[in-house]
């Protein structure tokens, strides 16, 4: 290597290191701030009256599915089997954007009640209209994983419904109770 080429690379210092150090954090800072940032937690709605009517032709019992405003968002909807049992499942975002969720299913298991009620303390019934009318919803408040108040409605079978129906999550009892008198029967073709 000659002399003068080493003597130049030898004139490269700390300072021009930290110079281009800076540029390339300059350059990220500037693509990070021009990047769309969403304010919220964006979520594509599910079609939850396609996978009601499959929830319909596949269980044993009448499916309920709610019936809500648009400014409620459905975010999850499934048929599956859970902890053992077919179980019709599906939540929603509240307008406050609190969690609500259903659950339906014959003959649960322990483990599917408390996959929900964990550590929740049964409180007083209250009195509910829904699709078989009004009746007594038994209710349970905790605290959750997130360290959020919960609240889980739970009917248990009656009449024309043999599934145990169990309404949960962050929304408080009001909200819970609109999305309760909002069931509706899908019905089964």
């Amino acid at each position: 290597m000659s002399d003068k080429r080493r003597e130049r690379l030898m004139s490269y210092s700390g300072k021009n290191m930290v110079y281009s150090m800076l540029a390339v954090v300059g350059l990220a800072f500037a693509w990070w701030a021009i990047a769309p940032q969403p304010e919220e937690d964006q979520r594509r709605p599910v079609e939850v009256v396609q996978i009601a009517d499959y929830a319909a032709t596949q269980a044993d019992w009448p499916v309920w599915s709610p019936v809500l405003g648009e400014d409620w968002t459905a975010n999850t909807a499934e048929f599956a089997t859970l902890e053992g049992v077919p179980t019709w499942r599906t939540g929603w975002t509240s307008p406050e954007t609190t969690y609500v969720a259903l659950r339906q299913a014959v003959d649960p298991t322990d483990g599917w009640r408390q996959d929900v009620l964990r550590g929740m303390q049964q409180q007083e019934d209250l009195m509910l209209p829904g699709p078989a009318g009004e009746q007594a919803w038994q209710v349970f408040t905790g605290v959750s994983d997130n360290d959020e108040d919960e609240v889980s409605l739970v009917l248990k079978p009656s009449g024309d419904q043999p599934a145990v129906t169990i309404v949960h999550g962050t929304a408080d009892v009001a909200q819970m109770s609109t999305f309760v008198g909002s069931l509706q029967v899908v019905a089964s073709e």
